[in-house]
């Protein structure tokens, strides 16, 4: 029902009709505390049930339909191709994986959904798919991916060992080399409204007959540093790729038999594993000397 006002308080007209039904009409206007039971009284009151609110925008539950298609399409695969490969991926970067996937088109890559791929493939001999996947699939942890493909062993880990595409760090990087920025002026195709973001990264820019100059010569890293988000920015702005995108074969499954190559792959760098806390009100987050 509607609201009524009553002096003080606001109550719906079916509580005020039951409150002038129960009361005397000469306290109506003075015995403010049946007021007050009354609201209390409609306050503990328990909900209605036929009133329910209806989200229109509830979404339903995916169920397990997607995951057990999933599982058969990498079943299916399993049938189609030759060779399996378990391989990690060191710096990784979408744009990158998916030249790789267009240079390798008669093949298929797997990344992510490890649990799921597991069940695929199976952890241990009851449950393994194919004689020998078992040992496989228990190795599906962590970042790493599986490499359908109908090419042999020599010629897949030839061409990932020597597989190598640049790319700029991200900020908690071990900086594998020193760079410096010499003095003077920068390249025309800097604009001079680049100015205040530069001062704002703590490079000593000047403005000069209409160009950027560096005042002096600055140090941006050196080797062994952890990069911050400022200095990422800065090497990424003159173009300095100081990492690598590489993909790493730990081993290969065919003929029901798994072959570990884990022990005789390189290492992978750990990078991009610390967080770096930085503010942009700090000092100069380079050194200039």
């Amino acid at each position: 029902g509607k609201s009524c006002n009553l002096g003080i308080f606001n109550l719906r007209k079916v509580e005020i009709w039951a409150f002038l039904t129960s009361t005397p009409r000469a306290e109506k206007l003075n015995n403010f505390g049946d007021y007050e039971r009354l609201i209390i009284r409609a306050e503990t009151m328990p909900k209605s049930k036929r009133a329910k609110i209806v989200h229109l925008t509830k979404v339903k539950k995916k169920g397990r339909g997607k995951g057990d298609a999933f599982i058969e399409e990498v079943r299916d695969m399993v049938d189609e191709y030759s060779y399996i490969y378990l391989f990690s991926l060191e710096n990784q970067r979408n744009a990158a994986l998916k030249n790789l996937r267009i240079l390798w088109k008669n093949s298929r890559f797997m990344i992510g959904r490890n649990k799921l791929m597991a069940v695929a493939l199976g952890v241990d001999e009851n449950s393994e798919f194919r004689t020998g996947l078992g040992e496989l699939g228990q190795r599906l942890k962590g970042e790493c991916g599986l490499l359908f493909t109908d090419k042999e062993t020599k010629q897949v880990r030839k061409y990932f060992r020597e597989f190598k595409e640049s790319q700029f760090a991200r900020s908690g990087t071990t900086a594998p080399r020193k760079e410096t920025l010499p003095a003077g002026p920068l390249d025309e195709n800097w604009p001079v409204s680049m100015e205040p973001q530069l001062r704002k990264l703590g490079l000593p820019v000047r403005i000069n007959k209409g160009k950027l100059f560096l005042a002096t010569e600055t140090q941006v890293c050196a080797a062994g540093d952890t990069l911050t988000p400022e200095q990422c920015k800065i090497l990424e702005l003159f173009n300095k790729k100081m990492v690598s995108f590489r993909v790493h074969i730990l081993g290969v499954y065919n003929d029901e038999k798994f072959s570990d190559f884990s022990q005789e792959a390189e290492p992978i760098k750990s990078n991009s594993t610390k967080t770096v806390k930085t503010k942009l009100n700090e000092a100069k987050m380079v050194v200039c000397e």
